[in-house]
This record gives C-alpha cells, structure tokens and sequence, in this order.
C-alpha cells in the first residue's frame, strides 16, 4: 500500500507544478488569445479535471488584468 501512496504523492506533486507553471505562462499571452481561450471555456464547460484547472487559470489570469485595467475578456 505504501508504493501507491507514494506514486500519487508524486503525481500530485508534479501535477501541482505544471499546473504553476501553466499559470505563468498566461501572462505571456495577447489579450486576443487569453480572450479567445476563455470564450472555449465559458462555450465547451468542460468536466475533466485537466480542463477545469486549466479554464479555472484562465479565468484567474481574465481577472489580474481586470484588476489592471485591461478588459480583454
């Protein structure tokens, strides 16, 4: 049983990761692609859990550049 619980500690470990630096990489993106990106996700609602985190980020990165000022979606 411990082999298990180290595989998903891993897992999730490296999902936690990946996931940060999905984050960063947003900022990089023009408003017409974040723009874009976030339309699929409000049009699509995905359910798998890869695409929720990853619309889940966008919507994130939507919401710093409203703060900024920049209304793109």
């Amino acid at each position: 049983m411990k082999p298990l619980k180290l595989a998903c500690t891993s897992l999730m470990l490296s999902a936690a990761v990946t996931l940060t630096a999905c984050d960063g990489r947003m900022k990089g993106m023009s408003n017409q692609e974040i723009a874009a990106k976030s339309d699929e996700c409000i049009r699509v609602n995905p359910t798998s859990p890869g695409k929720v985190t990853a619309c889940e980020n966008i919507r994130k990165e939507c919401e710093r550049r409203r703060k900024g000022g920049n209304f793109a979606c």
